[in-house]
């Protein structure tokens, strides 16, 4: 993270966390549905700490559900000091739900999830 992205008090703004977390997320979407997938909603949104100018932040997403069309995908997001060995913080977590859309923009169905914590077609999620 960049000074660029800091808000008024110094720290990174919540929309640059958030941008992060639905990137994230609609990358682990895409891949499952194995083409395009919207966001249809953000369910949940939990700023836990302050990110800084400097930090290096990790984001994992990982589908949560699978339903006819739709899925859920929750997300973690964790920094780390860029200068300085130490404990990796958790800043954030996101719960948001996707729509596989076709190219005119329908919903298209999407594989079922297996126990495995991968997708019907073998292929691990992100």
């Amino acid at each position: 993270m960049s000074e660029h992205d800091t808000n008024l008090y110094g720290t990174i703004h919540g929309g640059v966390v958030m941008k992060l977390i639905d990137d994230a997320a609609a990358a682990a979407a895409g891949r499952h549905a194995d083409g395009p997938a919207v966001t249809v909603s953000v369910d949940r949104m939990t700023f836990l700490a302050p990110v800084r100018a400097g930090d290096l932040l990790s984001v994992h997403a990982e589908l949560e559900r699978a339903g006819r069309t739709s899925m859920t995908v929750v997300v973690r997001v964790t920094a780390e000091r860029w200068n300085a060995a130490g404990p990796v913080a958790e800043v954030a977590t996101g719960r948001l739900t996707f729509v596989a859309i076709d190219a005119e923009g329908t919903p298209r169905p999407v594989p079922a999830l297996d126990d495995g914590g991968t997708n019907a077609r073998g292929g691990q999620l992100a």
